[in-house]
């Protein structure tokens, strides 16, 4: 008797584990974008590019310079949505940023949610403007002159 219940409670244990196991896999599925996996529960967590809906550019009076504003919805309720800006070494034409979507530790909530972000365009800006880069497509703003 005493060697049942730590046995039950064991087996139960991996029947747990590997029900989860069988869960992990592509839950993101798009024909015209690369295989993303995303797991259902993963430690480390993870990160990828996520769709956008609209881009817009405003002059801020505030401080004198430009925003940037970026709205979409993301697939989980618990993700992390930030913009990603690339290393250049000159000043490029258009400056591309990435909107990546993080999803952490833990199991991940599926439900949508709409994400809004705002930045000054006073250090990223490209000499014409910006590139903004999802996980289907890309947009190019120019940015006027002030």
């Amino acid at each position: 008797m005493r060697r049942g219940i730590p046995c039950l409670v064991a087996g139960f244990c991996l029947t747990f584990l590997t029900g989860l196991t069988a869960l992990a896999g592509p839950i993101l599925d798009k024909s015209n974008a690369a295989r993303l996996m995303v797991p259902v529960w993963s430690l480390t967590g993870e990160c990828y590019p996520i769709d956008f809906d609209g881009v817009d550019i405003e002059w801020y009076s505030g401080r004198g310079v430009y925003q940037l504003t970026v709205t979409g919805v993301k697939q989980y309720m618990n993700m992390d949505v930030s913009l990603s800006h690339e290393a250049y070494s000159g000043r490029p034409a258009y400056w591309r940023t990435l909107v990546i979507g993080c999803v952490k530790n833990g199991l991940v909530l599926p439900l949508a949610a709409p994400y809004y972000l705002t930045m000054n365009l006073d250090q990223f800006v490209g000499s014409k403007g910006v590139e903004i880069v999802g996980a289907s497509r890309r947009v190019r703003r120019d940015v006027p002159k002030s």
